[in-house]
């Protein structure tokens, strides 16, 4: 058998078509990849303290007269000595995976196909120089393209269209820059303020705006006590307008409106699951709590979405893909929804899309945990949509039949134990009902008589649990203790083979005969 212990593999130029235009589905997917480096090398230089916990900016530059866009930062920076192999060489990273978000060393010539110029400039934290990688991005198209007759080496053509310049500088900075120049027609979206800043607060890992999300002062108080993992950054972009903007997650609003029919989705509050979650949890979720009318409108806050590190794993049809292994019809349910789920294990890796996780087993155990949840989400968009559907006239008639029914067995007391039980469950299931009628868009008076009709049996089940009577304790006083027990075993025999109706007769006539009459 030959060795190959003295020869090298070449790869050809086509695999770089791959690990570009290959790699993404969305042409800002390679945006995503230069803030997610950013993030990493903010985080970086949080730890070694050359920044304060906080302090990280992401900056964006658009500038569509120039068709350019720029993303700088604040972090580490690269020293001249590892420029090299930290932007030119592929597939070699030295990132943490149990840190940092990226960790292939593939996504930083994501934007070749989208420009004629990709340009790193950077400067350590440690040094003076400022270290410059020009890749002709237009040329490196052309080598990779299978138009081409002759295949060329890969590493040959990245050394062949790309440059490296180095300059000394007075001023001590850390930073690292990224642009792409000459944005090309398939680059259009990054010239797009509106594209690039929707995408973005969808994607990045940014923070609530706590001046307009109603529960974000909540949903921080909880994070801060859970102890949860919540990496954040700011990002800002700027045009050549002069004008700046920081971006937030897109989540700012308590009345949505569903994507037909127009109905109110109002957000009452948001929840946590599980409860108790910790920093060591494998995952933790926040979901807004809503009436459930229908599909949120608003595809940009639709649906639970996925996150790892804080940054987006495909938007909501991976959740989507969740709720449809509990039932194909149910997979309609998450984007009922809105809110995210934080996977905090460090064994469930993003795959190369960044559009899903590897099928590890700790991926696994988690994903079955969110079927479970995505389940009893489901549950809960059918019971209210039951609420909603409910005719209100029909609604409280059936509450006012219950209470006439409490009323009558506060006068003559319980045949047994189930049928206090069974009795409870079933007021608790009218309740259950009015609360979700309750929460749909209805005229504010219809809303007035079910909050009124649910407080009067919220009384009735009060009183169930602390003043229950039984009607064997009401029995004449010329029977005696073991005539008084079989009566009790009768009531209970008949209430479990009689049919209600049949079950009503047979009481009535039993307690008219032995039962003490009230006035």
């Amino acid at each position: 058998m030959t060795s190959l212990s003295n020869k090298h593999a070449r790869i050809g130029a086509f695999v770089l078509e791959t690990l570009t235009t290959g790699m993404y589905r969305n042409p800002l997917d390679a945006l995503r990849e230069y803030v997610q480096n950013a993030f990493d090398s903010i985080r970086a230089a949080e730890r070694k303290g050359i920044i304060k916990s906080g302090a990280g900016r992401i900056r964006i530059r658009i500038s569509e007269k120039d068709q350019t866009l720029a993303l700088s930062d604040n972090g580490l920076g690269v020293s001249t000595a590892d420029i090299t192999t930290m932007i030119v060489n592929i597939g070699m990273s030295a990132k943490n995976l149990g840190t940092d978000a990226g960790f292939r060393g593939i996504g930083r010539l994501a934007g070749i196909a989208y420009c004629d110029k990709l340009v790193f400039r950077t400067q350590s934290a440690y040094e003076q120089d400022v270290s410059t990688i020009t890749f002709d991005a237009d040329a490196l198209r052309k080598a990779m393209s299978p138009k081409n007759r002759e295949i060329e080496d890969l590493s040959f053509v990245i050394e062949k269209h790309t440059s490296i310049a180095v300059e000394k500088v007075r001023k001590k900075e850390h930073f690292f820059e990224v642009s792409m120049e000459g944005i090309n027609s398939s680059g259009k979206s990054f010239l797009s303020v509106r594209e690039v800043r929707n995408y973005l607060e969808q994607v990045a890992p940014l923070p609530l705006d706590t001046q307009s999300f109603h529960y974000s002062k909540e949903f921080y108080n909880w994070v801060e006590s859970a102890d949860v993992e919540l990496p954040e950054v700011s990002v800002i972009i700027e045009t050549n307008e002069n004008s700046s903007y920081e971006l937030f997650k897109p989540y700012k609003k308590i009345t949505y409106t569903t994507a037909q029919n127009k109905y109110k989705v109002h957000v009452n509050g948001i929840k946590f699951f599980p409860p108790n979650a910790t920093r060591n949890s494998p995952f933790w979720i926040w979901y807004a709590e809503t009436n459930c009318p229908g599909i949120i409108g608003d595809d940009s806050v639709a649906g639970l979405r996925l996150r790892k590190s804080n940054i987006a794993i495909g938007l909501s049809e991976r959740m989507t893909d969740v709720f449809r292994l509990v039932s194909e019809s149910y997979a309609r349910f998450n984007r009922y929804f809105m809110g995210e789920v934080h996977i905090q294990d460090t064994s469930v890796i993003p795959n190369a899309h960044r559009d899903d996780f590897e099928e590890t087993p700790e991926w696994v155990a988690i994903r079955d945990q969110l079927i479970q949840f995505a389940k009893d989400r489901s549950k809960e968009a059918y019971s209210l949509s039951d609420g909603r559907n409910a005719d209100i006239e029909k609604l409280l008639l059936t509450a006012d039949k219950q209470l006439n029914e409490f009323d009558k067995r506060q006068r003559t007391g319980f045949a047994s134990k189930s049928e206090q039980e069974n009795f409870t469950c079933t007021i608790n299931k009218q309740i259950s009902k009015l609360e979700a009628a309750e929460k749909a868009d209805r005229p504010e008076n219809d809303r007035k008589r079910i909050v009124n009709k649910k407080r009067e049996l919220l009384k009735a089940q009060e009183k169930i649990s602390k003043e229950v009577t039984f009607a064997a304790k009401n029995l004449k006083s010329s029977l005696d203790k073991k005539q008084r027990k079989v009566i009790s075993e009768i009531l209970e025999l008949l209430y479990h083979v009689l049919d209600e109706t049949t079950f009503e007769k047979a009481r009535n006539a039993i307690l008219n005969k032995y039962q003490i009459q009230k006035n």
